[in-house]
């Protein structure tokens, strides 16, 4: 009895030892990111600290600027090992512009901190763009009684509106999307849903890139029409929950850099799949909203809301 407990001992001891080998042997990621302001060079940071947390490698740095030289970024990725992957953060207008095409041949080429969805660009990696289905998940639990959502988003984005409707069919809601182009496009299609919407039963989702056509005079309008005839309204944009939305998702930016360090260390660039929509994301609630909607808010709903809004 005692040898066999020994073994087994010797044996888990043997396996952590080949798990840290691996882990400390592991290829090294190298990530481009753009030069930026904050909050975005925090993003950044954040994302960058996830992927070091599960992608099994160190991770080297490399911040491309407004000065830095094709030169500078060939050196960068001859001085890597061909084995090494790399990811680029940002906008093809940043960092991805200045990565030459030819490099990058062969090597494992991964995506990050972009609001992209799938097939908008040519490598695989993790959107800033939640799931869909995790915007109605939550709407339907705090307001059980809505069956139908009105979606607004892009035009440039046709890609999101099937993921957004064969979401709400699983989950036994209904989802209409509505395409806006620019400003006028977007009031005149939300003044259009406005008025012939029952806020007993239907919900307005504004996707990225909507209100945002025109800050000044769309949100304001908004959510003055919501606020008034008690119509829940949600988004990706926590500042939209701060001033008077029920809700809205936001990325949690280190654990999407965990989800997209997962996929590096799985191995192959492709691992199945292209640039996939994230599941991590942050929950902000308007606590005043939820009451004036009647939502009761519970101990667990409250725990969970990061941050509740008016603050306590």
């Amino acid at each position: 009895m005692g040898s066999t407990a020994v073994f087994v001992r010797s044996l888990l001891v043997a396996l952590l030892w080949c798990a840290a080998l691996s882990r400390a042997v592991a290829d090294p990621v190298l990530v481009f990111y753009p030069e930026a302001p904050d909050p975005y060079r925090q993003a950044f940071d954040q994302i960058m600290t996830g992927i070091a947390h599960t992608a099994g490698g160190p991770v080297h740095r490399r911040m491309v600027t407004a000065a830095t030289e094709r030169r500078q970024i060939q050196r960068w990725l001859d001085e890597a090992n061909p084995g090494d992957a790399v990811v680029l953060l940002g906008r093809p207008t940043d960092a991805l512009s200045e990565v030459s095409q030819d490099r990058l041949g062969g090597r494992r080429v991964f995506v990050g901190g972009v609001n992209a969805l799938p097939g908008q660009l040519p490598w695989p990696g993790v959107s800033l763009i939640a799931e869909p289905a995790l915007y109605l998940q939550t709407l339907r639990e705090l307001l059980p009684s809505v069956r139908r959502v009105i979606a607004f988003h892009h035009a440039r984005d046709p890609e999101w509106a099937p993921r957004a409707t064969r979401a709400a069919a699983d989950l036994g809601l209904r989802v209409e999307p509505v395409a806006v182009t620019d400003a006028a496009s977007a009031v005149r299609q939300i003044a259009g849903a406005l008025k012939a919407l029952d806020p007993e039963t239907t919900a307005l989702w504004f996707a990225a890139n909507t209100l945002d056509l025109d800050r000044e005079l769309i949100f304001p309008w908004v959510l003055e029409q919501t606020w008034d005839r008690k119509i829940a309204a949600f988004s990706e944009t926590a500042a939209h929950a701060k001033r008077g939305f029920l809700f809205a998702l936001y990325p949690d930016y280190e654990a999407v850099g965990a989800e997209l360090g997962r996929r590096i260390g799985r191995g192959a660039a492709g691992d199945g799949g292209g640039l996939t929509l994230t599941r991590a994301v942050r929950f902000a609630l308007n606590g005043r909203t939820a009451r004036r909607l009647g939502v009761a808010l519970g101990d667990d709903l409250i725990r969970r809301a990061q941050p509740l809004y008016p603050q306590p």
